[in-house]
């Protein structure tokens, strides 16, 4: 490290943690399948205005990445009014399951392709990804015209690749995955290459075969000073990295954990993880710390969902509780905050880590 180096200029030491991938990428396989959660009409209201909708919620507890769908099978008792009879099904379904976080997806499948069914599923199914049929274009512009966000259920196989993708641009679909799901139905036995490679390009969260898909986080590198206050300031500056097919469409938040021995604190971080896609992804922040007693504590960061559960990073690195362990840092107290506007006139980086400088006008 030469004497002109950027270190030679450090307004605080810092220490950088790039930790080692793991040696095999198995998140993918993890998070890329889903499972079909099927009820017909017939079971779910064998008798009219009598429901028995218990099973569904055992189903989707219990089921890998679960999609809900409704087959609009006739009961015998109805006569006639069937589009109102299953969109009143639709609507009971969804009051009693909208919350339910686990659930991936609920593929809108109708008797008659009716409006009054369609918009049983956007008023009952608020809070979940709703999946339409790639190749169904009526329902998709009705989708647009009342400005309901959906996910794409898209049924490929080696014969009709072609056609999807023609779908994809016609309707132009192909940012659909930036803020809901594309599930993957491939028709065929196995996943042939034309699928696979296309699957990448489309974005594909989930697939009924095993195609690789999903996402994969990884922490490439975190830097934060050797030393803060008490009641002072920590700097942090993350910068991960999404090596999979799609985003993570849960909602999830940034934690950092600083613990010595009993003692632990642990820190939410304003990370706008709602925007997080694939490739590299970096947030930088300077977080209040609380009353500490001095020493060298561990840091450790999570990413964990609305429920406690978490994402499993794809590191090497001790984890516990979804905390996966990244260095130490020592807590002093000192009379004054030297890194609270540090920032301000002080980039601990140079440029940019991720952009390249712009050429001069």
């Amino acid at each position: 490290m030469g004497k002109y180096s950027l270190e030679s200029y450090e307004k605080y030491k810092s220490i950088k943690i790039r930790p080692n991938p793991l040696p095999r990428n198995e998140n993918l396989l993890k998070n890329g399948p889903f499972t079909y959660v099927s009820f017909s009409w017939v079971e779910l209201e064998p008798t009219r205005g009598e429901y028995r909708l218990e099973k569904v919620k055992e189903a989707i507890s219990t089921a890998t990445n679960p999609i809900l769908v409704l087959k609009p099978d006739l009961p015998l008792w109805v006569k006639e009014h069937a589009n109102d009879c299953f969109a009143a099904l639709i609507r009971k379904v969804g009051s009693y399951i909208d919350t339910v976080s686990r659930l991936a997806g609920v593929v809108i499948s109708t008797l008659a392709e009716s409006n009054e069914e369609w918009s049983a599923y956007i008023d009952s199914f608020e809070e979940l990804n709703l999946l339409a049929d790639l190749h169904n274009e009526r329902l998709i512009h009705y989708l647009r015209e009342h400005s309901r966000g959906f996910g794409l259920l898209v049924k490929c196989s080696e014969h009709n690749w072609i056609a999807c993708c023609e779908a994809f641009a016609k309707q132009k679909l192909q940012h659909v995955w930036k803020s809901y799901p594309v599930v993957l139905h491939i028709t065929d036995n196995v996943c042939g290459p034309h699928i696979r490679r296309e699957s990448y390009r489309w974005h594909a969260s989930l697939s009924n075969l095993n195609a690789e898909l999903g996402y994969s986080l990884a922490l490439r590198r975190l830097t934060y000073p050797e030393t803060v206050s008490s009641e002072g300031s920590l700097p942090l500056r993350f910068w991960f990295v999404n090596t999979g097919s799609a985003r993570v469409y849960r909602e999830f938040s940034l934690w950092v954990k600083l613990e010595q021995g009993d003692v632990s604190y642990e820190l939410p971080m304003r990370a706008a993880t709602q925007f997080w896609l694939t490739g590299d992804l970096v947030h930088n922040e300077i977080i209040q710390l609380p009353n500490m007693e001095p020493g060298n504590y561990k840091l450790s960061i999570a990413l964990f969902f609305k429920d406690r559960s978490y994402i499993k990073l794809d590191i090497q690195s001790n984890e516990q509780d979804g905390y996966y362990e990244a260095g130490t840092v020592e807590v002093k107290v000192t009379s004054e905050d030297p890194l609270l506007n540090i920032w301000d006139s002080y980039y601990p980086e140079g440029y940019y880590p991720l952009e390249d400088p712009k050429v001069p006008e």
